[in-house]
C-alpha cells in the first residue's frame, strides 16, 4: 500500500480568476434524474467549454521537463497519424470470426485487453457525431512504479505515454478494418474524443466502476488507460465483468483519504440518471491543473499494486460464499 498522505490544498488565485460562473458538475450533470448525453466540459477544443481558459492554464503550468515534452511531442505525432482509405473490396466474415480477429490485432499491437459493445446515445458528447454502431474499446495499462510518483512528473510522462500508446492499438485497428473494407474511425483515448470511454468499457467487460471515478480491472487493477475505434463491421458484443469492486469500495477510504482536494466521496452520486460513484469535478480539476494532472487516487488503490488484484478477488469471492451460507443456514 502507498504511503501517501493526504495534503491540504488551496488553489491558486490566478486559476480562480479563470474559472467560470458555471459548475462543472452541473455541467456533467449531477443530481439529474434523467438520463441524457454528456456535454463537453474538458479536453475538448477549448470554445466547446467554459472551461476553456483552463485548458490553456493547465498547459502554461507545465513544467519546461524535456522528457515530458518528448513524451507529448511523439503522443502527438501518434494521434496526428492519418488512417489509410477504406479498401474498396468488402471481405465478408461471421461477427464471431470478425470479433476474434479484431482482438487478435489489438493485443499483437501492444493493446492489454479488447472489449466489443453497441453504442449507446447518452455515451455520445452532445456536440459530436459519431456515425458507426459497434465500439471496440482498447485497454493499456501503466507502469506502477511511474503511477505511483503522481502527482510528479514522472508520472504524468507515463500518462502521455500510455495514451500514446492507447492512440496506436486503436490506429491499428481501423487501419486493419480499413483493409477489410469496413468503415472505421479511431478515436485513442484523449483530446477531443467525442465519446465517453469508462461506460462501454465497462459494459464490455474491462471491470467495475471503483470510487475513484476510474476502471478497476480483475488483472491489471486501476492502471488501465483507454482508447476506442468505432465501426459498422459486424461483430458479436462483450459481457460486462463484476467480481465485487463495489463492495470493496463502500468499505474502502485510500483514494477518499488520499485526495487532496477532498474531491472523493463516501456516497454514490446521481449523474445523468445513473446512481455511481463521481469525483466533484469543482475541487478535482484546481488540483490537476496545478499539479501536471494527478492520479494519486489511482497510485494509493490497492487494487493497482501489481499481483494484488486477484488476491483480491479470491478474498472476496470467500466473503461472498459465507455470507451466502450464512443465509442458507437461516
Amino acid at each position: 500500500m502507498s504511503n501517501k498522505t493526504k495534503e491540504k490544498f488551496i488553489p491558486s488565485a490566478e486559476q480562480m480568476a479563470l474559472w467560470p460562473d458555471v459548475s462543472g458538475n452541473d455541467i456533467n450533470g449531477l443530481g439529474e434524474g434523467k438520463i441524457r448525453p454528456p456535454s463537453p466540459i474538458y479536453w475538448q477544443t477549448p470554445d466547446l467549454t467554459p472551461f476553456g481558459p483552463l485548458m490553456q492554464f493547465f498547459e502554461d503550468m507545465a513544467p519546461r521537463d524535456e522528457k515530458l515534452y518528448q513524451t507529448q511531442m511523439k503522443t502527438n505525432a501518434i494521434r496526428a497519424a492519418s488512417i489509410p482509405p477504406k479498401s474498396s473490396t468488402k471481405i465478408e466474415k461471421t461477427p464471431e470470426e470478425w470479433s476474434s480477429l479484431i482482438k487478435k490485432v489489438g493485443l499483437e499491437s501492444s493493446g492489454e485487453i479488447i472489449g466489443i459493445t453497441k453504442m449507446r446515445p447518452e455515451w455520445v458528447i452532445d456536440t459530436f457525431n459519431v456515425p458507426y454502431e459497434n465500439v471496440i474499446i482498447v485497454g493499456v495499462k501503466m507502469d506502477f512504479d511511474q503511477l505511483k510518483t503522481a502527482p510528479k512528473v514522472p508520472a504524468a510522462v507515463e500518462v502521455i505515454k500510455q495514451y500514446g500508446r492507447a492512440h496506436l492499438v486503436s490506429n491499428a485497428i481501423a487501419t486493419w478494418i480499413h483493409k477489410q473494407g469496413w468503415n472505421a474511425i479511431s478515436y485513442g483515448g484523449s483530446n477531443n474524443v467525442p465519446m465517453l470511454l469508462v461506460p462501454p468499457a465497462l459494459e464490455c467487460g474491462f471491470g467495475e466502476l471503483g470510487k475513484h471515478g476510474s476502471i478497476i480491472n480483475r488483472e491489471y487493477g486501476s492502471t488501465l488507460r483507454l482508447g476506442a475505434v468505432v465501426s459498422d463491421m459486424p461483430l458479436n458484443m462483450d459481457i460486462n465483468d463484476q467480481f465485487g469492486v463495489d463492495d470493496f469500495c463502500l468499505n474502502c477510504k485510500a483514494c477518499q483519504n488520499a485526495c487532496p482536494p477532498d474531491a472523493i466521496g463516501s456516497d454514490k452520486k446521481m449523474v445523468r440518471g445513473v446512481t455511481k460513484w463521481y469525483v466533484d469535478f469543482d475541487k478535482c480539476l484546481p488540483y490537476f491543473n496545478e499539479n501536471i494532472g494527478c492520479g494519486i487516487c489511482l497510485a494509493v488503490c490497492p487494487w493497482s499494486l501489481p499481483d494484488v488484484p486477484q488476491n483480491l478477488i479470491k478474498k472476496l469471492a470467500k466473503k461472498r460464499n459465507k455470507e451466502v451460507d450464512n443465509e442458507n443456514d437461516r
